[in-house]
């Protein structure tokens, strides 16, 4: 389990912009954007299917 963990780690650095601090958070806040949106997603999915 570890070892996943490291190669998680590893993939995500590898996915952070090292350019620029707005082309880093210009990713960062993608990536949350694309999070949330998942979970709206499933929340919704789930509202319908309980009526």
């Amino acid at each position: 389990m570890p070892n996943n963990l490291n190669e998680l780690t590893s993939s995500l650095k590898s996915l952070a912009p090292q350019h620029s601090e707005t082309a880093q958070l210009i990713t960062y806040a993608l990536i949350a954007t694309a999070i949330v949106g998942i979970f709206v997603y499933h929340y919704i999915r789930k509202q319908e299917t309980n009526n």
